[in-house]
């Protein structure tokens, strides 16, 4: 890469976009024992889009059916999105980018965002988006069936230097939950290359490293607004290269033992239960055997978080 820095700043993980077995019961799973509501629901896709009022979705659930998804497509992440401060950085990020022989494979209107497809190095897509609709519930909800636009950055349209994205959102609860998940933070790749991933991430997409180098056995990237915001870990064995899994910030401790209490009625097994100085984590397998983590933070800092071993970091971070 020719570059003197990264080419985007993200704020955080906006949003995780997953393919599952089947999207209908599986929003009736993020939403009965997850927690998040449906914002907006895509027929035409087989896709369904939740959210608690974080940003205009944390979690797209699209049918391995889907016109997106791949012959023979297993249930496994689809694409992870980093949002940037306005569609001014985004547009700068990219047009530099290109500058340097950079390639995408495509962008995006989404009616309240403008977005950026890449690849990383080993085939995981990557979005970078701006939310350009600062009331985003008014142009995303119910049911949606269109075209999308074409989207040419810095050519459709003059970029914005607002920043439209949610400030303090008011977070909804779904009460008869089992877990109340208030947003998505996080989510973990297994890598087959670490340092390569670890400098694309760093250098391309611009988080910043909280814990790890490129020579360590884990790492957790952030961004300027974030939480921890992305993990890479090295080849373990009996662990396959992908994600590992996807963190969902609850309330507090006393939320988080309360829906312990209610997962052996809902025949759902604790996979992991993590009790560490940094972090208090429950992970759990969805319908399809995607892995979630539910956590609250305790002493959520760098030389706290460094603290941790390699299994208890993989369930944790």
């Amino acid at each position: 890469m020719n570059q003197s820095r990264a080419y985007f700043a993200p704020r955080r993980l906006g949003h995780a976009n997953l393919f599952v077995g089947n999207y209908e019961r599986a929003f009736e799973f993020y939403n009965d024992v997850v927690g998040f509501n449906e914002v907006y629901r895509q027929p035409d896709n087989m896709a369904s889009f939740v959210s608690n009022g974080n940003t205009y979705h944390d979690l797209g659930l699209t049918d391995v059916r889907s016109r997106y998804a791949a012959p023979n497509q297993a249930p496994d992440i689809w694409h992870l999105a980093f949002e940037v401060e306005t569609e001014d950085d985004l547009v700068r990020g990219y047009r530099q980018s290109i500058d340097d022989g950079l390639q995408y494979s495509f962008t995006a209107d989404h009616d309240a965002a403008h977005s950026v497809y890449l690849h990383d190095p080993e085939g995981n897509m990557v979005e970078v988006y701006a939310d350009v609709v600062r009331d985003w519930w008014t142009v995303r909800h119910g049911i949606i069936i269109k075209e999308k636009p074409e989207w040419v950055p810095g050519v459709t349209n003059v970029p914005s230097k607002e920043r439209n994205y949610p400030i303090d959102p008011a977070i909804k609860v779904v009460d008869q939950a089992v877990f109340h998940a208030k947003k998505i933070t996080n989510v973990a790749i297994v890598t087959k290359d670490f340092a390569a991933m670890f400098r694309f991430y760093r250098d391309r997409v611009g988080l910043k490293p909280i814990v790890g180098t490129e020579d360590s056995p884990y790492a957790l990237l952030n961004g300027t607004a974030g939480h921890g915001d992305f993990a890479l870990f090295r080849p373990q064995p009996g662990l396959k290269p992908g994600m590992h899994h996807v963190g969902f910030q609850v309330w507090d401790e006393a939320d988080l033992e309360r829906s312990l209490a209610l997962l052996p009625a809902k025949g759902i097994k604790v996979e992991r239960d993590v009790r560490h100085a940094a972090r208090r984590c429950v992970s759990i397998r969805d319908p399809d055997g995607l892995l979630l983590q539910f956590h609250v933070d305790r002493d959520w800092t760098p030389a706290t978080i460094a603290t941790m071993d390699v299994e208890t970091a993989l369930y944790a971070i």
